[in-house]
């Protein structure tokens, strides 16, 4: 009952249906304003503060809170005394501005774990990919004068390469960008566009390939040591997805003597291996996939 974490969105506090207009907080509410805003340094990005530190004035919270001083600075006295912030003493160099002073929540990474974020710095590191090779398929766009307007997509096809080198630990390397691969990349990025959700394409790509490390077939742990190529990601519109959905999820493979014999695979998933009628292959050599029923 008193473990485990509820996610509260930052953006809430600036959500104009669920913040009323000079509403007084809370002590909760004030509580969760100091962990979860202030002491992120959203307010405040150039203040040069640590985690869980945090710069305000009596005057100031009063008002983001619609309290009286006397209120807030009864409060903030409170939780000093609980051992929940602790004022921080003002260095020789800074200055207390406008009577503000330095804070920091005791215990903020209990509230603010640090995997959490180093999870936020690798998806800002992914939307910074994506960023990048969207300004760089502008740039392509208005130097290529002779592309047709139709073809002009925003978006570099050379992306999708970037993605899979950045994530890919222990897939197939790509040696380089042949023009085959480029095609292909180009489609996928032109069916993305057409569907209108280039960046959340681009998003499922990243995690498709991030997934199918963690999936032991794809990984190449199945009878014949398969596993899902940069070719295989982009040789459709429906390869990621089908990772994402977790058709590929489970054991790999088990050995199989070719005809459905005693030491056939077990997994009715994974169609890889040739001769025999449950298991074909095509003839570009990718495993023939049968959807759990």
């Amino acid at each position: 009952m008193n473990r485990g974490y509820t996610f509260l969105w930052r953006k809430t506090w600036a959500n104009p249906v669920l913040r009323e207009k000079g509403k007084k907080f809370s002590r909760f509410e004030a509580w969760l304003y100091l962990t979860n805003v202030l002491a992120t340094g959203v307010d405040d990005p150039g203040a040069g503060l640590r985690r869980g530190e945090f710069r305000a004035s009596v005057r100031r919270l009063a008002d983001l809170w619609s309290w009286s001083p006397t209120a807030a600075f009864r409060f903030l006295r409170l939780l000093e005394e609980n051992h929940m912030i602790s004022r921080l003493k003002h260095q020789p160099e800074q200055s207390a501005e406008q009577e503000a002073e330095r804070f920091i929540v005791c215990n903020y990474s209990t509230y603010n774990p640090e995997r959490n974020t180093k999870r936020n710095g690798e998806r800002n590191a992914q939307r910074n990919t994506i960023k990048e090779g969207i300004k760089e398929g502008v740039n392509e766009v208005e130097k290529d004068t002779h592309r047709p307007a139709a073809r002009d997509v925003p978006v570099s096809p050379k992306i999708l390469l970037e993605i899979y080198q950045q994530q890919n630990q222990s897939l197939p390397e790509v040696k380089a960008l042949t023009s085959e691969r480029l095609r292909k990349c180009r489609s996928r990025i032109d069916q993305a566009v057409r569907d209108g959700c280039l960046e959340q394409y681009l998003a499922d790509f990243t995690a498709a390939v991030k997934k199918a490390q963690q999936t032991p077939f794809l990984r190449g742990e199945g009878s014949r040591g398969w596993r899902a190529s940069f070719d295989w990601f982009v040789a459709n519109h429906s390869n990621i997805y089908a990772v994402l959905e977790g058709k590929y999820d489970g054991p790999a493979a088990a050995p199989t003597n070719g005809n459905g014999g005693p030491h056939a695979t077990s997994s009715p998933d994974f169609n890889c291996e040739p001769g025999g009628t449950s298991t074909r292959r095509t003839s570009r050599g990718d495993p023939i996939y049968r959807p759990r029923q």
